[in-house]
Formats: structure tokens, sequence, C-alpha cells
């Protein structure tokens, strides 16, 4: 059991962003959230994350998995 007595899981994320000069740079982030997130979920989060980072910025790539 993890956070508040619900089942949690270890999610590893990558996130290519071009940023609004034109460079690319990656976003590597790994952490524990509920356990059942659909795949859209995770990769949207992840995404809103890194174009934090980038305001301007768009998302070239992504991808998520559960890690072991």
């Amino acid at each position: 059991m993890g956070l508040f007595g619900k089942k949690t899981a270890h999610y590893e994320t990558e996130v290519d962003v071009e940023t609004k000069d034109g460079k690319s740079v990656t976003y590597r982030g790994d952490g524990v959230g509920p356990d059942g997130l659909t795949g859209d979920q995770i990769l949207n989060s992840a995404e809103a994350a890194a174009l934090a980072q980038e305001p301007g910025g768009r998302v070239t790539g992504s991808r998520a998995r559960r890690a072991r």
C-alpha cells in the first residue's frame, strides 16, 4: 500500500520538446502515482510538466512505462 492506503505504482516518462527557439530537449522523470492510471493520463501529466518548463514549446514525442 502507498499513499493514503491506496495502491501505487512507479512510472517512468520521457518527453521530447522543441523549444520556442527551435532547440530539442528531452525531459525524463520517474515517480510514484496511483495504480491503474491509463497511458493517456500518465502522458498528459508528463507532457504538461515538460511544457511548463518550456513556455512556447511543443511536444514532438513522449513515452511512458510502468517501472519494475
